[in-house]
């Protein structure tokens, strides 16, 4: 008796790992989820064993087949996976499971399922704009470049994490009257619990702020450029400028000869046109046949799009019933 065809894909980010088991029709029997699956922050051991539970739920609602290892094949895209040492040892933790055959277990970073999912497999960029911002394009030769994703300390301009900061310092700015005031001054004080800019320093430095906790400062510059605060306003400009950028570094060193499709993913991407908005008009300055399109699929879709590239499936039959079995497991792109 012949085994199953099943594509596992995995989507390994920084607040959780998604493990999809898709069959040949396209159709999602399991769908897991699990811890963190960035080896960088958490270490390797922790990493396997969360990518081994999410896969384990997703098995367990696909029928709990014991046999379901290993996979036909498999695709594996983990935040930090970026140089060849990374994809050794995402490929020894697949090997280690025993997802797939070492010759169908696909590894790359998240960015790379995300542009596999967003463009539905066709040539073109990928734009994360969330806590952090990075960017990533393949075109049909297979080439791929990348830009940004340097990180808080000496990039992720246009991101979450850099409004936060930069909505911060107009307050701190017009605080001393350096810069006009701002309705940005009320509500960030509000949202770190403070009452004046003068706690500020002990907020910052004493208390402290994460990441994500400066990234969640982001809505509260997007409203304010809602009512026209011009510090607002101005950061969307740069940011989207920034971001933009990024794209065209990446398209300049690939080919695209018809024009570029730029897909924009991450929890900022979906605010709509206070952020694409900026960003379209950066575009249109730098790369004029640049078009932005929505995400088709989420990037745990991806990377099954992917692992079924992996066996040779593929096509727009393929696509589609996977897109359609998504927006019923309401997995938004």
């Amino acid at each position: 008796m012949n085994a199953p065809v099943l594509f596992l894909g995995v989507d390994g980010g920084g607040t959780r790992t998604r493990a999809v088991i898709v069959n040949a029709a396209g159709d999602i029997l399991g769908l897991g989820v699990a811890g963190p699956g960035n080896f960088d922050d958490l270490g390797e051991a922790v990493a396997q064993s969360n990518l081994d539970a999410a896969v384990r739920a997703a098995e367990l609602e696909a029928g709990g087949q014991e046999n379901s290892r290993p996979f036909t094949a498999a695709f594996l895209g983990l935040a930090g996976t970026v140089s060849d040492a990374d994809r050794g040892v995402v490929s020894a933790m697949a090997a280690n499971l025993k997802l797939a055959p070492a010759i169908r277990t696909g590894v790359d970073h998240d960015i790379r399922i995300a542009l596999a999912g967003g463009l539905a497999g066709r040539p073109g960029i990928a734009l994360v704009i969330g806590t952090g911002s990075s960017c990533y394009g393949r075109d049909s030769r297979g080439r791929f470049a990348r830009a940004g994703g340097w990180g808080h300390l000496i990039g992720d301009e246009g991101s979450g994490y850099w409004l936060g900061v930069s909505a911060i310092r107009a307050v701190a700015r017009a605080a001393d009257g350096r810069d006009p005031p701002t309705a940005l001054s009320v509500p960030i004080l509000a949202a770190l619990g403070i009452e004046k800019p003068d706690d500020l320093l002990h907020r910052l430095y004493v208390t402290g702020l994460s990441r994500p906790q400066l990234a969640a400062l982001a809505p509260i510059v997007l409203q304010a450029a809602a009512s026209g605060d011009p510090a607002s306003l101005a950061f969307l400009e740069t940011g989207g400028r920034r971001l933009a950028e990024c794209v065209a570094a990446v398209a300049a060193r690939l080919e695209f000869p018809s024009g570029v499709e730029v897909t924009p993913v991450g929890g900022l991407a979906s605010a709509g046109a206070r952020v694409l908005g900026p960003l379209e008009s950066a575009l249109a300055q730098r790369l004029p046949k640049a078009r932005l399109r929505a995400p088709a699929l989420p990037p745990v879709l991806g990377a099954a799009l992917l692992a079924a590239e992996l066996a040779g499936v593929s096509g727009d039959g393929f696509v589609g019933r996977l897109r359609a079995a998504g927006l019923a497991r309401g997995l938004s792109a």
